[in-house]
């Protein structure tokens, strides 16, 4: 009974800080962990359901499989979980971002709540988690002056003056429910499946406006928002067979089919100031969220040291998406091939020396984005963190990754992001009891 309320108490700290950390960020967006003006097109800047444990590891998870934390890359991994144990896993967020473009170079930071998720075991081999993180994520804000020579003019060197200003705020909210099944285990193999369904709600807001300082022209505000509601659908499997004692081989695949997510958009066009409405318009888009899928293979040596790779694949190029009217448009994203790696290890697993039973994990990744406005953008990211034990199985769990984002473009935007999260895992058997009273 102690060991429940020691738990509850621990959880309500975390949360709280949660909610107080995101009070600081940027955005009322409580997941919105970013300033790239790139999140200007398409959904954003996509999220991750990787915690702190797989994102140290380039952030996979189609084939990795353990009983350490909660992994929602692939619900049939859900099961490595024994029944008599309930994990929750949350996170904060730090992000210190730099962009530079033609010589020209700008810092920001942002920070607050990450992710949260609570695995909770069924009947015999079966197993489920229920799960939030962001979806997508938008924040931005940038400009530019522009002074240019009035033709015709009645003054000579008359110039008309004006600032041209973006910004933009909001994101989509993933919310999830995962379920898994054992349906066949031996002593040297078993088959996991596993299945997804999130509901995905939330709203986006752009502005824009062109400031007039000098000239005979007028100042103009616009503004550009959808909201959204919709649903997505993931299903995986991972089949383990044993090599030799002790050392175990995970094969791991994902498939979500597209989805529909509907959304409600609004443009409005201000004359001069911003109390003065000239024109708004509103409008429905039917879109969606792209099919996609996984494959990964991992191996593990006497719960000490994992090997994982995976390769994954976003149909986005089939997917509609909204221009800048907020009306459907074809042909505005392009598909994302993302290939990474990750290693874990763990010198011993008990041992007096405490870094010694630590966990050591690192990782890389490289994809490109869905947004083709800019071409071929990569982005490459190298990771690494440590998970340091606190109470019988629990853990804080330390990431940071490093990734460098640029186009093909001459002269493109180039940005540098590094990532910290600061996650605890709750870890306990909670429905154990002893024998002994």
């Amino acid at each position: 009974m102690t060991k429940i309320k020691s738990l509850v108490w621990s959880v309500l700290v975390v949360v709280s800080a949660a909610s107080a950390s995101s009070a600081v960020a940027q955005d009322s967006n409580p997941s919105n962990l970013t300033s790239s003006p790139y999140t200007r097109y398409g959904f954003g800047k996509l999220g991750s359901v990787g915690n702190a444990s797989t994102r140290a590891m380039g952030d996979v998870g189609i084939a990795l499989r353990t009983n350490m934390y909660t992994n929602l890359y692939n619900p049939a991994s859900l099961t490595a979980i024994d029944t008599l144990t309930m994990l929750f896993d949350t996170a904060l967020d730090a992000e210190w971002f730099t962009m530079s473009e033609n010589g020209v170079r700008e810092n920001d930071w942002n920070a607050g709540f990450s992710y949260l998720s609570f695995h909770f075991p069924l009947w015999n081999r079966f197993a489920g988690a229920i799960a939030y993180n962001p979806y997508s994520m938008v924040g931005y804000e940038y400009g530019n002056e522009v002074s240019m020579p009035i033709e015709n003019a009645l003054v000579n060197n008359d110039t008309l003056d004006y600032s041209n200003s973006y910004s933009g705020s909001g994101g989509l909210q993933h919310f999830q429910l995962s379920l898994a099944w054992n349906p066949v285990k031996t002593r040297t193999m078993q088959l996991n499946l596993g299945a997804t369904a999130g509901y995905i709600c939330g709203a986006v807001d752009h502005g824009s406006s062109i400031y007039v300082s000098s000239g005979q022209s007028n100042s103009t505000y616009s503004t550009r928002s959808y909201s959204c509601i919709g649903w997505d659908l993931l299903f995986g499997a991972q089949y383990t067979q044993q090599i030799v004692p002790g050392q175990h081989v995970t094969l791991g695949a994902t498939f979500a089919p597209r989805t529909h997510i509907g959304c409600e958009t609004q443009v409005v066009k201000y004359c001069g100031t911003t109390d003065s409405i000239g024109e708004s318009i509103t409008n429905s888009a039917s879109l969606s969220a792209p099919m996609k899928f996984g494959a990964g293979l991992s191996y593990q040596i006497d719960r000490k040291l994992t090997a994982t790779a995976e390769y994954s694949f976003e149909n986005w190029a089939k997917v509609a998406g909204l221009d800048a009217n907020m009306k459907r448009s074809e042909g505005l994203y392009q598909d994302i091939h993302r290939v990474a790696a990750g290693f874990e290890y763990r010198p011993k697993l008990y041992a007096q020396s405490y870094f010694q039973t630590c966990i050591y994990r690192v990782g890389a990744s490289v994809k490109n984005t869905y947004v083709k406005t800019f071409g071929n953008q990569s982005e490459f990211t190298a990771s690494c963190g440590i998970g340091m034990p606190c109470g019988r199985r629990s853990m804080f769990n330390f990431s940071a990754a490093y990734t460098h984002s640029q186009s093909v473009k001459n002269g493109a935007l180039k940005e540098n992001f590094l990532h910290l999260t600061l996650g605890i895992t709750f870890n306990e058997m909670m429905f154990y009891r002893s024998r002994l009273q």
